[in-house]
């Protein structure tokens, strides 16, 4: 029988109301649960009429929650969080449902990190799937609060919150990154001659960095901004110029180039010494002990990718990786 007949809620009609809320659309909350636009508000109006209550405001113009909206939004989402934990729990410990777990992890980690880290998760949860995707922090934390992701690796950016878990990974050391052209172990009036490359003022790491200029009254010259590390790098071969990254950035980028030692110089900075924390991070409770062992796990790869002392590619800082 049809919903607005029995007065009966479905888990889909929720999930169709999460949906087109965060994405503040009815035709992207389709795009986004794989269903045709049709499809997608047949289930909302057959809610609002299980509801008996209107929830979204929609016109061409305009897509506003409604006083009832806000209420039972508070409740779908705890509804949806409960299924997303019961599933994870029961996959888990009795290995009997498949489930997919979606991670979203910054950029640096893609080349080295990652596929260590994916082998040995797959072994410890033999009855899973990973989707991965890569970026910036800022944007990781952005999909991990509209339950676009499950869990997320990415520095702190974010204040504490209580809806989130967070589970320490590494200390990641800010360094000196130049073209061979400049002085060795050059100090900052030095550097003062030359082009800085930085990163995109809407990143974590380029605002810790212009944080830390400012702290000692150094203002470089400017020319271009990059969110990419790859972009960041060509940019200080390409201008013969210097940017400051972290040790990680540093590794996952340029550690397998072989013409990374003709190309650039690396150096302790010339300033106070700084830091970034990066940490796995997801919704607090909702897939029981899934995130502390992928942290565990990841903890692990990061010392065998990071700390190899056997390595030819060496910093003159390195990462320190938390403690479990």
């Amino acid at each position: 029988m049809r919903e607005q007949e029995t007065g009966k809620i479905s888990f889909r009609s929720i999930e169709v109301f999460i949906a087109v809320v965060e994405e503040q659309s009815i035709s992207r909350g389709a795009q986004r649960l794989g269903a045709s636009i049709s499809a997608v508000s047949l289930q909302l109006t057959n809610l609002e009429k299980a509801l008996n209550t209107r929830l979204v405001e929609r016109s061409a113009q305009r897509f506003v929650l409604t006083e009832a909206g806000h209420l039972f939004r508070q409740r779908a989402l705890r509804i949806m969080d409960e299924i997303d934990g019961a599933v994870t729990e029961l996959t888990s410990r009795l290995e009997s449902p498949h489930f997919t777990l979606r991670m979203a992890v910054v950029e640096d980690f893609d080349n080295h990190v990652i596929p260590r880290w994916l082998t040995d998760l797959s072994e410890a949860f033999p009855n899973s799937r990973f989707v991965v995707k890569s970026g910036p922090s800022h944007e990781n934390f952005s999909i991990l609060s509209s339950r676009a992701t499950d869990l997320i690796v990415a520095v702190d950016a974010m204040d504490p919150v209580d809806w989130i878990e967070e589970h320490p990974l590494m200390s990641d050391p800010y360094l000196l990154v130049t073209h061979p052209s400049l002085p060795e172990n050059p100090d900052l009036q030095a550097l003062a001659q030359f082009p800085f490359v930085r990163y995109a003022r809407e990143q974590h790491m380029g605002r810790q960095i212009e944080a830390q200029l400012r702290r000692v009254k150094f203002v470089p010259q400017k020319v271009h901004e990059f969110s990419s590390n790859q972009s960041l790098f060509a940019m200080v071969s390409a201008t013969q110029g210097w940017a400051i990254s972290t040790a990680s950035a540093v590794h996952g980028t340029l550690s397998h180039r072989s013409d990374t030692h003709d190309r650039f110089r690396f150096h302790k900075l010339p300033m106070p010494a700084f830091s970034r924390t990066v940490s796995l991070y997801a919704r607090r409770d909702i897939l029981s002990s899934v995130p502390e062992k992928a942290a565990h796990i990841l903890r692990a790869s990061l010392r065998q990718v990071l700390a190899n002392r056997d390595s030819p590619f060496q910093l003159p800082v390195s990462a320190k990786i938390q403690e479990a």
